[in-house]
């Protein structure tokens, strides 16, 4: 019988952790803007430090890195170094997976507590229903036993 993998030392540990916390926030675009901002961010320290040729400051790095996270591209700032380049297939293939993989989780972890109320109303109206039909089989219940009463004295 083999052990599920706990979520903190699961590889998509981390992003499960990420979903719950962008799901239990306000809202859900602030946390997929700022995951975006994050990728961005460090995108564009690595282009910097690796790339000085093309990128000559952090915020030259931090534009291209965001339009490149976000599958803008402009073009207008485009690294020409092959390091450059190898960084830069590596924050797209990181911005394209990461978001995608990111918004299915909230998307999941949305449903599942629409479905989770849903269930929870359906079962107090069944409840409900269950309910009615003891009360109605209670008068019944009576009704029938008057009428045997009645028989009997008859």
């Amino acid at each position: 019988m083999s052990a599920s993998p706990d979520p903190p030392t699961s590889p998509l540990g981390w992003v499960d952790r990420r979903a719950t916390r962008i799901a239990n926030a306000r809202s859900v675009s602030f946390g997929l803007a700022a995951t975006f901002f994050g990728l961005a961010v460090v995108g564009g320290i690595v282009m910097r430090i690796a790339d000085k040729h093309d990128f000559h400051s952090f915020g030259l790095a931090f534009w291209w890195a965001l339009q490149t996270v976000t599958t803008v591209g402009y073009g207008d700032v485009v690294p020409t170094t092959t390091t450059g380049m190898v960084i830069g297939s590596i924050e797209m293939m990181f911005g394209i997976a990461l978001i995608s993989l990111l918004t299915a989780a909230v998307t999941s972890t949305v449903i599942q507590r629409g479905q989770a109320a849903a269930q929870s109303e359906e079962r107090a109206e069944q409840q409900q229903t269950v309910q009615t039909i003891i009360t109605a089989l209670d008068r019944l219940d009576g009704r029938l036993d008057r009428i045997e009463s009645e028989l009997r004295k008859a």
